[in-house]
């Protein structure tokens, strides 16, 4: 088998590992870098002279950047030396007299990308990954500590020398370790496995605690194993996509697997992007220094308008269809040529309700750098049905390129412009706004749309409305789902809620939004109950049919209800998210409450972290965290009621509009 470069690490020196029959080859190269400095010829002079006295080598050069070629000063350095070297020239240019070029690229993505080498290489994207020896070690943590842990799919409830030497072999038989370290867990069988005397060096990353779109999230600590690749499974892209999703990450970005696995998606687009630029001998800036340009009230009215977004009228719908957009932002991106330099107030296409217009004079960096992505996605998606490597390899892409649309108005994205932003919604508003005229001059009625979807219903021809609404925008559509019936379920306001529905496919099966069956802070018995009621549902072969099913319906609910306390402990967790330190609490509340009795078994839970509990007293805010309480009547009944709450919506519309149904009363 040819050899597989799987791993990266070091920065003077690169080590790159190679994976072929089983083993691992290290080979080590120095690494030698350099920075671009753009200036005055007069600021460039002095910079030379001062230069001069330091041991680093420079040259006038000519670089060349997404916009065109520049005239600047080249300083070689190691990449260790890069961050004083940055640091000095900024000094030097009192902080606003240089543009710095490539001086914070990853040196592992820079020296592979500069050589054309690729992680877990594939010939033909069918291709299978190179089989790695992995090993999972996935500790059960109960108020802040390990009452079991899964190791691959062997369970261990007993957690004395005999597991701790098992997980020992393990490690050290592996070559990638993915570990959860909810509440340090792994730490601690990290250390007892030292204490046994096994050698392992383990170098430790605090974990952290962030705000993201108003939520407290926080980052478990991670470890480094020296000799394997450490993933931890609090990272996004595995927990959506598992291994073979950070393998496709790794293998477009240019990211050493660990890496790629503790950044977010959109880290992983923008390293994809200088990975991109690095190939193609472009310079990468440091930092961004462009602003949004100047625009009248009426243009910025016009252009900060976001994705177009229906709100749907709450009711059943019989036979209805929805079309759905594939990566319509970044197709958008891709097919019409959007880039920060292709973007400008002259142009070749008129960018609707925008002053904008597009260059096509020259094919633009972001366009070119993301086709690739978007075209591998695509395949993926077509073929994800045939095997669970395909499906996992379009999810972590489906993520890549959801966060390459946000990327272009990010402040800090090295390739990112908030004029392009702002093009790609101005053409994702028209070109939703074509398909819904298309779809009603050919006889169908548009019932909600969202973004890059549309759910419609009629007597037209579906696959000549496809073809018609690919020929006007230039973005490919598919049918994503043909529905018996649909169910948009009303806001506690009344009024419809665009992520709120309920939907029966022709091939029987479902796609839910917005009910309890979705949600992760839902205990699992109420789900189940739910799960029940739909299971109920998918005889009815339309709308009217639903009503039939009123006693069916109210017999799962009064048994749920009834059985609230014999139900097993895990299935009545509630998991609550803890969003402060216990005295940074002011009002008393459920978290508090947990965050206090952690606190005082002398477990610290950091904000952001999340708990499970059995709830056994709402109203004075009480749960039981390890014991065995008895579970509050009250508050898990309102829970069912809720997650009931869709069913009954459903019954009472579906006897409005059942002959049958006429004037009978329900409720």
């Amino acid at each position: 088998m040819e050899p597989v470069l799987i791993n990266g690490t070091g920065t003077d020196n690169v080590a790159l590992w190679y994976y072929s029959n089983g083993r691992i080859r290290k080979k080590v190269y120095r690494n030698p870098s350099w920075i671009f400095v753009e200036g005055d010829g007069y600021d460039l002079d002095r910079l030379e002279r001062d230069l001069e006295e330091t041991r680093f080598h420079f040259g006038r050069s000519t670089g060349k950047t997404i916009f065109g070629e520049i005239e600047g000063l080249r300083i070689y350095s190691m990449p260790s030396s890069i961050g004083f070297l940055r640091q000095a020239v900024e000094s030097v240019g009192l902080n606003r007299k240089f543009r710095i070029y490539n001086a914070d690229l990853n040196p592992v993505l820079r020296y592979v990308s500069q050589r054309g080498l690729q992680f877990f290489r594939i010939d033909q994207y069918t291709d299978r990954d190179v089989e790695i020896p992995s090993v999972k070690i996935i500790p059960k943590v109960v108020a802040g500590r390990p009452v079991s842990v899964l190791l691959d799919d062997i369970p261990y409830s007993r957690l004395d020398r005999s597991f701790y030497v098992d997980a020992a072999d393990a490690i050290k038989e592996s070559t990638i370790i993915v570990y959860d370290n909810t509440m340090n867990s792994f730490t601690g069988i990290v250390e007892k496995i030292m204490d046994l005397g096994y050698d392992l060096s383990v170098h430790v990353k605090p974990g952290s605690t962030f705000q993201s779109y108003g939520r407290i999230h926080h980052k478990n600590t991670s470890l480094q194993i020296y000799g394997k690749i450490s993933i931890n499974a609090d990272s996004f892209i595995y927990s959506e996509a598992g291994l073979d999703g950070l393998f496709q990450v790794s293998r477009i970005s240019s990211l050493p697997l660990e890496i790629a696995s503790s950044v977010t998606p959109g880290t992983a687009v923008s390293a994809l992007e200088m990975s991109r630029a690095v190939r193609s001998g472009y310079l990468v800036t440091a930092y961004k220094d462009d602003h949004e340009g100047e625009k009248s009230p009426e243009e910025l009215i016009s252009t900060d308008r976001g994705g177009l977004v229906l709100d749907p009228e709450p009711g059943l719908y019989d036979d209805v269809y929805e079309i759905d957009f594939s990566s319509m932002y970044p197709s958008i991106i891709v097919r019409y040529n959007l880039s920060p330099e292709t973007v400008m107030r002259s142009g070749t296409i008129a960018v609707p309700e925008t002053p904008y217009f597009i260059s096509t004079e020259k094919r633009g960096f972001l366009s070119a750098a993301l086709e690739d992505l978007l075209e591998t996605r695509l395949r993926y998606k077509a073929i994800k049905s045939k095997d669970p490597l395909y499906a996992n390899r379009d999810v972590a892409l489906k993520w890549l390129l959801l966060t390459s649309f946000g990327y272009t108005g990010y402040k800090n994205a090295k390739f990112g412009k908030i004029e392009v932003h702002e093009a790609i919604t101005a053409l994702g508003r028209w070109i939703l706004s074509t398909a819904i005229r298309l779809a009603r001059e050919m006889g169908f009625t548009v019932i909600h749309g969202i973004v890059d979807s549309l759910w419609i219903r009629g007597n037209g021809d579906i696959s000549t409305l496809i073809e018609r609404i690919k020929l006007a925008t230039r973005i490919d559509i598919v049918v994503d789902g043909h529905y018996r019936w649909i169910a948009f379920l009303p806001s506690r306001k009344g009024i419809g809620s665009p992520n709120s529905y309920i939907g029966l496919r022709v091939d029987s099966t479902y796609k839910l939004r917005g009910i309890s069956a979705r949600r992760s802070d839902v205990p699992t018995f109420v789900k189940k109950m739910q799960v029940e009621c739909l299971e109920i549902l998918k005889d009815c072969m339309s709308s009217k049919d639903i009503v039939a099913c009123f006693r069916d319906l109210y017999s799962i609910k009064a048994r749920y209800m009834a059985e609230i306390r014999s139900y097993p402990r895990e299935e009545l967790l509630v998991k609550y998210r803890i969003t402060r330190h216990p005295e940074e609490y002011v009002s008393g509340t459920m978290q508090k409450e947990i965050a206090m009795s952690l606190h005082r078994m002398g477990m610290e839970v950091n904000p952001g972290e999340s708990v499970e509990v059995l709830v056994t007293g709402a109203d004075l805010h009480t749960a039981d965290i390890d014991g065995d309480g008895l579970a509050d009547r009250r508050f898990y009944g309102k829970l069912i009621e809720r997650a009931f709450e869709c069913f009954e919506y459903m019954l009472s519309e579906s006897a409005k509009i059942s002959k049958k149904g006429e004037g009978l009363q329900l409720f």
